[in-house]
């Protein structure tokens, strides 16, 4: 293993007690939408999250009437923002990935999940590069992290909708930073974006805030979208008010899929909710957007996850190496040890890698 530093965002409270610090399960106290910025760092054979090693970017002062702050740079958001383009514009040069958790996840849960991405993904490797790794950014919303069936959920989804805001406040000081560099600045480097789970819901609200605020902000920013095991609703393609418009965001946006994922039955039978996205895809693919590629994950699923088959977008060698050619920006036919299923109109990913 090697050193890995996840960067975050976040809108939980911070917690500093016992010499370290943490974020909790509640919103930050100056309001639902406000923010705090950092990283953690994971030595060689670290994989358990320390608060020890959280270091927090302190905040400059704002403009409490602007949603995009003056100067963004002497902003906490700024700091952090400065500190990625230069881990992506260095001699690494490396991509980066926004990752956005799911439900019942801790923020400590939520780094782990980061830095096993970072060690999981290497792009630049199927590139035929130097295989470094990602650099990671974890946007942790509030959700529980305490396994307390049907009540932690409906909160995590509550919490969720009322985190939009938050998820649209970052997505707009990142196009405000892209504004202000000058082109000798400019990296070669992409972003991507990945939700899991409920936070493909969370994506969801996070971009209908941006529409109300700003319907003119909804440019590429994104290379790829991952959308892995999405608790979303399957005609969440069809409707402008669900996801309708995200691929205006990216160059494409893969749906990976299981129909065996035990979570999302469990959502979709006794939680009310709609056919999930993430069990059996879209509800009509004669409408998905052309930017919109299915991938069916039920042949590796159970390799990385046995009891569930919800969280197989790590430790799977084969959803590893999907994900890094899908970021690399290979076409969606190059990608291989997928097969394409006509009928469905899906790929599927064939079997398990050594």
């Amino acid at each position: 293993m090697v050193s890995v530093r996840v960067h975050f965002v976040t809108n939980r409270n911070l917690e500093t007690s016992g010499g370290g610090r943490n974020f909790g399960p509640h919103f930050n106290p100056d309001g639902v939408a406000a923010l705090r910025f950092g990283y953690v760092d994971f030595a060689e054979a670290e994989t358990t999250f320390k608060p020890a090693n959280v270091h927090v970017y302190p905040e400059g002062r704002l403009d409490p009437d602007s949603q995009v702050d003056p100067d963004i740079t002497k902003t906490g958001g700024g700091k952090f923002l400065e500190a990625l383009h230069a881990m992506m514009s260095g001699e690494a040069q490396k991509d980066a990935l926004v990752f956005i958790h799911g439900f019942n996840v801790g923020f400590g849960e939520a780094i782990e999940a980061g830095a096993k991405l970072a060690r999981e993904i290497r792009v630049d490797a199927v590139a035929g590069a130097s295989g470094e790794m990602l650099n990671i950014v974890v946007f942790s919303w509030p959700s529980e992290g305490q396994k307390v069936p049907y009540m932690s959920y409906y909160s995590d989804r509550e919490d969720a909708r009322a985190s939009g805001p938050a998820l649209a406040r970052a997505f707009l000081k990142l196009t405000e930073f892209l504004h202000q560099l000058d082109r000798e600045r400019y990296c070669l480097r992409s972003v991507h974006l990945m939700a899991h789970s409920m936070g493909a819901y969370v994506l969801r609200q996070g971009l209908q805030a941006l529409i109300a605020k700003q319907p003119d902000s909804l440019v590429r920013v994104f290379d790829q979208i991952l959308l892995a095991s999405p608790d979303e609703d399957d005609d969440t393609f069809e409707h402008d008010t669900k996801l309708k418009l995200l691929p205006r965001l990216a160059k494409r946006v893969t749906v990976y899929f299981n129909p065996k994922d035990r979570a999302l039955w469990i959502s979709d039978k006794t939680k009310t909710n709609p056919d999930r996205l993430g069990a059996d895809g879209a509800r009509l693919v004669d409408l998905l957007p052309k930017k919109v590629v299915m991938v069916d994950c039920r042949r590796v699923a159970g390799v990385a996850d046995p009891k569930v088959e919800h969280s197989y977008y790590v430790r799977s060698p084969a959803m590893s190496a999907d994900i890094a050619r899908t970021l690399a920006g290979l076409d969606t036919d190059e990608i291989g040890n997928r097969e394409y299923v006509p009928e469905r109109r899906v790929w599927r990913i064939q079997r398990e890698l050594a």
